[in-house]
């Protein structure tokens, strides 16, 4: 299967110079073909408006209709080009303590603008001892999708990213990894019948993705450290588009 989205999650790094050279690399980089999705802090989306990349906001309101203090509101953001949001990312789960409801009400409201989803899914290092990791991915996928409509669930992309892998230096197990990318797949074409795209993350970089993009099945990866240099996209990126 081709590799088709590059996901490039900035989290809070940069400073508002260090973004301006940042763009002047990035806007010059061959794409191949690549939906190149960037998803840097908030404050920075209007440097990438009229560029052809891809915009993606690292998190949404929950009270959309409120407009709190501190918010940025899905129109704001659609007012920017936004194209795609990142919603239940294990940092948010763990240091936010975002529930599965907030997770599905952020969901439903980028849905409902038409922004599509980079829905976050993956187990802990304690539920893979317990190998119960494919119980917490049933329930992760079920929890959510069973409340969208047929329409909704093609506007999603699963990112499967366990959460030991984040942060970490680490040798991957491919046929795991395999293993839970077709099961995602399976579950979801099984119990509502799509075809779902599922890109893959745990501190990918420019070295190790020579192994990754060897796994089947596998729509593209998301990214977060590796990114933060953008000598390393063009790597990757020609990596990616060799397979």
């Amino acid at each position: 299967m081709k590799l088709k989205y590059l996901i490039c999650n900035l989290k809070a790094n940069k400073t508002y110079d260090e973004m301006l050279s940042y763009k002047e690399y990035l806007t010059k980089i061959p794409l191949n073909n690549i939906e190149f999705i960037l998803a840097p802090s908030s404050i920075y989306l209007p440097l990438f408006k009229d560029t052809n990349i891809n915009l993606c906001t690292q998190d949404i309101a929950l009270c959309e209709k409120l407009n709190l203090t501190g918010d940025i509101s899905i129109h704001q953001l659609k007012s920017l080009d936004v194209k795609y949001a990142i919603i239940g990312h294990f940092e948010r789960r763990k240091y936010y303590k975002e529930s599965e409801y907030e997770i599905l009400e952020k969901i439903k409201d980028a849905l409902e603008n038409n922004i599509k989803v980079i829905y976050c899914i993956g187990e802990t290092a304690e539920e893979k001892e317990r190998k119960v990791e494919y119980q917490v991915l049933e329930r992760q996928i079920a929890r959510i999708l069973n409340k969208l409509n047929p329409k909704e669930l093609k506007n999603i992309i699963i990112a499967y990213e366990p959460s030991y892998l984040i942060g970490k230096e680490t040798t991957y197990d491919i046929l795991k990894i395999r293993s839970m990318i077709i099961f995602i797949k399976k579950l979801i074409q099984d119990y509502y019948g799509i075809n779902i795209e599922v890109v893959f993350g745990g501190s990918v970089n420019n070295y190790n993705i020579d192994y990754l993009t060897n796994i089947k099945d596998l729509d593209g990866f998301i990214i977060c450290s590796s990114v933060l240099y953008p000598e390393n996209i063009t790597q990757i990126i020609k990596k990616m588009t060799i397979k």
